[in-house]
């Protein structure tokens, strides 16, 4: 099976259902079981917990702020007509939504995410997680992502990536051109 794939013709609703599925999937191991296993490990060698001044209200607020951005990419992923699983993206380039802003809003609410449970957690195992998770994505999934979509969309995504930064978001939003990126 290749690793990237154009998803199968469906509606919105099913890419929305089936981007939301495995986002449940992922969010519940990574955001969830992981810290949970990590904790207890932690207490079993009595590791104490590292909880920062007000670490775990500001956790619970990146967290959810994270998670609804989260939400609102898959939406926009969505309306892509795929989801941002490799093996069923998009058939068209998503350049709407939160990605007008930023080239891919889910790997940095994913690693936001990830930032707020450390801080909910107090997990000193656990906060290792958001910048191995961002070097992870950065140094091994990114380049292959941007190869097979850089094959698939050609100049559009060549434009769009020009102009649109990686990880922090700009202020000066992407603009399709009148039919001429539309995606």
């Amino acid at each position: 099976m290749k690793l990237y794939r154009v998803a199968r013709p469906a509606s919105h609703r099913r890419h929305l259902a089936k981007t939301l599925t495995w986002m449940v999937v992922v969010w519940t191991l990574a955001l969830v079981a992981l810290p949970a296993v990590l904790r207890a490990g932690e207490r079993w060698l009595g590791v104490p917990t590292w909880h920062l001044p007000g670490g775990p209200v500001v956790g619970t607020v990146v967290l959810v702020a994270a998670s609804a951005f989260g939400i609102r990419c898959a939406v926009a992923m969505a309306r892509g007509e795929g989801t941002p699983v490799p093996f069923d993206a998009a058939a068209r380039l998503v350049v709407t939504g939160p990605y007008r802003w930023v080239r891919n809003p889910m790997a940095l609410s994913g690693v936001s995410q990830a930032l707020g449970v450390a801080l909910v957690v107090g997990s000193p195992t656990y906060y290792l997680v958001p910048p191995a998770g961002a070097l992870l994505w950065h140094v091994v999934v990114r380049p292959s992502e941007e190869r097979f979509l850089r094959h698939r969309f050609g100049a559009p995504y060549e434009r769009y990536r020009a102009r649109v930064p990686l990880w922090l978001p700009s202020r000066r939003e992407w603009r399709t051109g009148a039919g001429r990126d539309a995606g």
